[in-house]
């Protein structure tokens, strides 16, 4: 059998960080953080002279100071933001702050200067450039910080966009897997309805025709089938006795289902479709079939589990085989229950316990 493979890449993502459709509620932070950095800087450096200065010009040195603040935090955050996704690639964690770092500094310190000596010039000020010098040095300092608290946040984000990429692509691939393993029914149920249908041509016309009457049905429902990743086990045990049919049509009275179900076993459980003809086809596959030897399936429900079980009389002459089969139908399991099925083979007797959902 061909190795089932999937081409990942083909699943599209969109950019995870984009400055312009990022979700950072940081807003009440950034309510609080800039007027406290706007009024606290320079009040810590001595910028504003309160012994000499009018009312006027403390409250509106303070509002400056505050713009100032505003427009500092605000491009930060901008370029943070922007680059954030560049920056990320370094491989190296000093590289990386040293990016950010130098980020912060050509940015905030030329504009830093030029607001504080726009203000010294504008307010007639005698703040010395030692001062100036000092308070942008603060400033850029408390960018730095700012910016790590931000880096941090970012990277916290990302890592949950990865961890929901990463789940987006392992299901996306997943289901793109059941949907080769639903596509691979098709030809194998095809094969082995040829094959009978070239028996019954040979041995009988007339029933060679009605089997092909019924495999319409049969087939329409595995057309159905492939839009669902789960059924109801009534609606596939609906299917199973229609295949039976066809069975029937070709080793007569050979073939035998005896269920031992009720009613609301039935409406209770879900298996993946067509499992039901799958286990019956790889019974008739596998066993003889004859007058002499039978083949009967019983089949019952104990603890959530569908078991299928049969006298074990290995065919002589091997059937043509797709090789599909069962390997099919463990695949499927395991990816919409996450349960394998069960082979087993106790003496002369064969068991296929199907795993089931309780609705």
């Amino acid at each position: 059998m061909e190795k089932l493979t999937v081409k990942t890449e083909d699943i599209n993502f969109e950019e995870t960080f984009n400055p312009d459709t990022i979700a950072l509620d940081d807003q009440v932070v950034r309510i609080i953080g800039i007027p406290f950095f706007g009024l606290v800087i320079p009040s810590a450096t001595g910028l504003i002279d309160m012994t000499s200065s009018s009312m006027s010009q403390i409250i509106g040195s303070y509002l400056y100071f505050v713009i100032i603040a505003w427009v500092v935090w605000e491009g930060n955050r901008y370029l943070v933001l922007k680059y954030y996704p560049v920056i990320l690639k370094s491989t190296s964690y000093v590289e990386k702050y040293a990016l950010f770092i130098g980020l912060n500094i050509f940015y905030t310190t030329p504009l830093s200067l030029l607001l504080l000596f726009i203000w010294r010039l504008t307010t007639n000020s005698i703040i010395s450039n030692q001062i100036i010098f000092l308070t942008t040095a603060i400033i850029v300092v408390c960018v730095i910080f700012v910016t790590n608290v931000y880096e941090k946040v970012l990277y916290a984000k990302h890592s949950e966009a990865e961890q929901i990429r990463a789940e987006q692509l392992s299901k996306g691939k997943i289901q793109a897997e059941l949907e080769a393993l639903k596509n691979q029914i098709d030809p194998h149920f095809m094969f082995n309805a040829l094959n009978s249908i070239s028996y019954l041509i040979k041995k009988s016309p007339k029933k060679a025709d009605e089997f092909l009457q019924n495999l319409a049905e049969v087939y329409r429902y595995i057309l159905h089938s492939k839009e669902k990743d789960l059924t109801l086990l009534r609606d596939e045990i609906i299917f199973m006795n229609a295949y039976a049919r066809l069975m029937s049509l070709r080793y007569e009275d050979s073939f035998k289902i005896q269920m031992h179900l009720n009613e609301h076993s039935e409406v209770e459980y879900l298996i993946p479709p067509v499992t039901l003809m799958v286990a019956v086809e790889n019974a008739v596959k596998h066993n003889e079939v004859s007058a002499k030897n039978p083949l009967v399936l019983d089949i019952t429900i104990r603890e959530h589990v569908f078991i299928l079980e049969n006298k074990l009389v290995p065919r002589k002459i091997k059937q043509t085989s797709t090789g599909i089969g069962l390997k099919n139908l463990n695949d499927r399991f395991l990816k919409t229950i996450g349960q394998p099925i069960s082979i087993q083979n106790k003496g002369d007797r064969f068991l296929l316990k199907i795993p089931m959902l309780k609705r």
